[in-house]
């Protein structure tokens, strides 16, 4: 008689990359970034077909090291046709290393700081005001639909110049096409459709800013010249379409964030931040580094990667994971609480390298290098000024409700970043 099968002991430390697919892992993925960062921290997800780094400094190696990783799916020699399946169009996104994206970047890079940033700040007062004065008088508002995604859409398009009559049909568009960055067939048809839309709209202004630009930044966009050399108008309109989408959600993101931290989950903190509005600052870096708006980005490798024991070989899809990173018990004290006091952590203005004076390590929520992001400041500027005029409007402003189910991912099926999907407030007396 044969013998009954031995039971094999199940491995506490092993991971199921069906996980990564998972409710569990869109509404609270700290846990198994702990499981990563302990046990695996390059891990081989062969359901994905993908490898998985998740410690800070692994992190940030990677995105200092563009002769290993590559954020370019295509080559740019290629016989791809950049943008053809993108729901943005041809971006700087799709370039990678290659010198096109840099040239690209260095066109438009130095609209989003120093004098001409300052230069767009009053507008951004300006729609903050008239966005609150939509609901000031309420008593309550639903912070997401009412304030924190209408911000930044009308500010890009008015930065842009466009006509304000219009600025519903960028919200829309807006929607689409982050949408469109999903999984779901559905949300990527539509998402071209609003991208064909857009760029219909846009053909006539590009033209006409072209021959009599204005001070606008789409005229500066169109009449930025690089060595000589112009972005052409599909290039000018696919970088019009991430600045609505990428720019818009991820400033829209980090204000509902801002705000469900300081009423959630540290109200002690918010008193802090009530008697001195300065600390928006240390909110913003806070919520970057403690569950950022983004949580990962793509890289494939151009060569065998040795490490931890472990070589990711050549062409490989990488996924960093920054919101990981942020809480490695190995950068960070205690980095699962939220604390705006926070003296482990670089607080203030990010830079690209990654590295301050102060000799602290900063957060991993707008990348490293070459590919950092281009529109940090005009989103730090924007969300503190959002949440400085929100604070100075609302007296008295509280949790609608006792309970909230807290910050999530969006469904792989559409695009977007993590965020509250509603924030009820109420104001005035108690």
């Amino acid at each position: 008689m044969a013998e009954a099968a031995t039971e094999r002991p199940a491995l506490p430390d092993a991971i199921d990359p069906r996980e990564f697919d998972g409710a569990a892992f869109q509404r609270d993925p700290f846990p198994l970034y702990k499981r990563l960062r302990d046990h695996h921290p390059v891990f081989h997800d062969r359901f994905h077909n993908r490898w998985i780094l998740s410690r800070y400094w692994d992190v940030d190696g990677a995105f200092q090291d563009n002769a290993s990783y590559d954020r370019a799916v295509y080559r740019p020699d290629g016989p791809y046709e950049f943008g053809s399946t993108h729901v943005f169009g041809p971006n700087i996104l799709e370039y990678g290393n290659s010198p096109q994206h840099r040239w690209l970047r260095n066109i438009v890079a130095g609209q989003f700081v120093g004098r001409r940033l300052q230069d767009f700040l009053p507008m951004v007062e300006q729609i903050c005001d008239e966005v609150i004065a939509t609901f000031k008088d309420v008593g309550e508002v639903e912070l997401v639909n009412q304030f924190s995604s209408q911000v930044p859409i009308r500010v890009i398009s008015n930065m842009l110049g466009l006509p304000r009559a219009d600025e519903d049909t960028f919200v829309g568009w807006y929607q689409a096409l982050i949408a469109g960055l999903g999984f779901g067939g559905e949300h990527l048809a539509r998402g071209i459709q609003a991208r064909n839309e857009m760029w219909a709209y846009l053909d006539p202004l590009i033209a006409v800013r072209s021959k009599a630009p204005g001070e606008d930044l789409l005229s500066r966009i169109v009449s930025a010249q690089l060595d000589g050399q112009r972005m052409s108008p599909d290039e000018v309109k696919g970088f019009v379409a991430l600045l609505l989408a990428a720019g818009g959600d991820t400033t829209d993101k980090a204000i509902a964030n801002m705000w469900y931290h300081m009423l959630y989950t540290r109200p002690d903190q918010f008193d802090d931040l009530r008697g001195n509005p300065a600390l928006w600052d240390n909110v913003f870096t806070e919520m970057m580094r403690y569950d950022p708006v983004v949580h990962a980005q793509f890289r494939h490798t151009t060569r065998e990667v040795v490490l931890h024991g472990k070589v990711i070989p050549e062409r490989a899809g990488v996924i960093l994971y920054l919101g990981a990173g942020n809480r490695d018990e190995r950068v960070f004290k205690n980095p699962d609480r939220f604390d705006i006091h926070r003296t482990d952590l670089h607080m203030g203005r990010e830079n690209r390298s990654g590295r301050y004076k102060d000799g602290l390590p900063g957060h991993l929520g707008f990348g490293i290098g070459q590919h950092f992001c281009m529109g940090y400041a005009m989103a730090r500027q924007e969300a503190m000024i959002a949440c400085s005029k929100l604070l100075d409007a609302l007296p008295s402003p509280r949790p609608k409700f006792d309970a909230h189910p807290g910050i999530n991912s969006p469904s792989i099926d559409s695009g977007g970043f993590r965020s509250p999907e509603t924030l009820w407030l109420t104001f005035g007396a108690a």
